[in-house]
């Protein structure tokens, strides 16, 4: 299959956030768990999509966006999963991350972008594992990850906008971009 996706919008979570997510990752990689370690740990607000348009042009859509929003705070306590398929780091969620989503999409998708906009409540979370998972790995992989307490309040001030770049994501320091500027 052919992903032609070009670009995601994320948050990235502050520096003590992303070094617990980059830990589990990396421990899970011993059993066999690597799919998404390559992108950068963030939440997706906004999921991948195809875009004709330059990374510059999709900024300045977003930068019109922004401002409209407020930063709003955010929790990280313990840990959850998707079915047998996803382990992560849970993020408390909001009505702020609903509108935060939903408003980039809805932004995008009125400057023609062709961006899926959910009619349900976003789930926030961290990847840790995800797809890759040995089913015979899956309840050691959660008891084990679970058995440590995190926990940590954070600002949500700032959106992130991911660009495919080969086969995984990247994202650039300029492409941070500020909610409520």
């Amino acid at each position: 299959m052919i992903d032609n996706n070009t670009h995601f919008i994320g948050f990235l979570p502050p520096p003590d956030i992303r070094r617990v997510v980059e830990s589990d990752r990396k421990w899970s990689e011993k059993y066999g768990c690597r799919s998404g370690h390559s992108t950068p740990v963030h939440v997706t607000l906004v999921p991948p999509f195809s875009s004709q348009k330059s990374t510059r042009e999709i900024k300045d859509t977003l930068n019109g966006i922004l401002p409209l929003l407020s930063p709003f705070s955010s929790k990280v306590e313990g840990y959850g999963s998707f079915g047998n398929r996803t382990i992560f780091l849970r993020v408390e969620p909001s009505g702020d991350w609903d509108n935060l989503s939903k408003t980039l999409s809805k932004g995008l998708k009125a400057m023609g972008e062709r961006v899926k906009v959910e009619n349900k409540p976003l789930v926030p979370h961290l990847t840790v594992a995800n797809r890759d998972i040995p089913p015979n790995k899956f309840d050691f992989l959660f008891s084990s990850l679970s058995s440590h307490s995190f926990s940590s309040i954070f600002i949500v001030d700032s959106v992130a906008l991911f660009h495919r770049e080969g086969r995984g994501w990247r994202v650039d320091e300029e492409d941070i971009l500020r909610i409520g500027m």
